[in-house]
């Protein structure tokens, strides 16, 4: 009996731990030029094999500011924002890194050359505070107003504040054209709902002048690898083994 039960605990544990992914935390670069709500922050990510978890520690107020976390999800990214001209919103604005009038009335840009091996395809951007109270998945592009198309909503919580606090959000592997077992490149910083950026990073580190007209170069950028899922048939022959150890468990009693 006990030895069943022994059997039992450990098929039970090991579909447990194919089925979650240990927590991986990313910090921020050490910058406190904006007040340290990225530079001195940090990101953990972890998954289930279909869906990615975030949360956001934020090392300082957001002061009304936005986070964006670039991602490289696959081939055929960017090297660079120059091309991204969307500021139909805020968070596209951010993701930009450009404004159309928010520059005394006209454009401001702020270039990001992206690092060596990171050409991201996909942004998340989050304000939960400021009149914006969320955060997105977008997919970049080079072009004008409303030509970054929109994905999915991340279900940020909590909205209502952006003071120094906890932030937790997620988005589908399937909605970035991943699958579990798989891997993305990642790289955030923050930005201003009008595009001006900051020295402010997380997940590597910036250089370079930031804010309208500057440049900056990203030095460094992580990767993160998801849960495998497991195969129907392991997951059904471990249930059914599960099964026959009750049965013969109970006939024994």
């Amino acid at each position: 009996m006990k030895a069943t039960k022994t059997i039992i605990g450990t098929i039970i544990a090991a579909l447990t731990v194919s089925l979650s992914a240990s927590a991986t935390t990313y910090p921020g670069n050490g910058s406190s030029a904006w007040g340290g709500a990225i530079g001195l922050g940090t990101l953990t990510l972890s998954d289930n094999g279909t869906t990615v978890f975030g949360t956001l520690n934020t090392g300082g107020n957001l002061n009304g500011n936005a986070f964006v976390l670039y991602l490289q999800t696959g081939a055929g990214g960017f090297n660079s924002t120059i091309g991204f001209n969307d500021s139909n919103d805020q968070l596209r604005s951010a993701i930009s890194q450009y404004t159309a009038t928010g520059n005394g009335g006209g454009v401001g840009q702020s270039v990001l050359d992206f690092a060596s091996g990171f050409a991201p395809n996909y942004a998340i951007a989050m304000q939960p505070d400021s009149g914006i109270n969320f955060g997105g998945l977008w997919q970049l592009a080079n072009g004008g107003a409303n030509s970054l198309p929109y994905v999915n909503s991340v279900n940020l919580s909590p909205t209502g504040v952006d003071t120094a606090g906890t932030y937790t959000f997620s988005f589908n592997l399937s909605d970035v054209g991943l699958t579990g077992g798989q891997s993305f490149e990642l790289f955030g910083m923050q930005i201003s709902q009008s595009g001006y950026s900051s020295p402010e990073a997380l997940g590597g580190n910036l250089t370079g002048a930031n804010g309208w007209g500057g440049t900056q170069t990203e030095v460094g950028f992580q990767t993160y690898t998801t849960t495998p899922v497991p195969e129907p048939s392991t997951v059904a022959m471990s249930l059914s083994g599960l099964a026959a150890l009750l049965v013969f468990r109970r006939r024994a009693k």
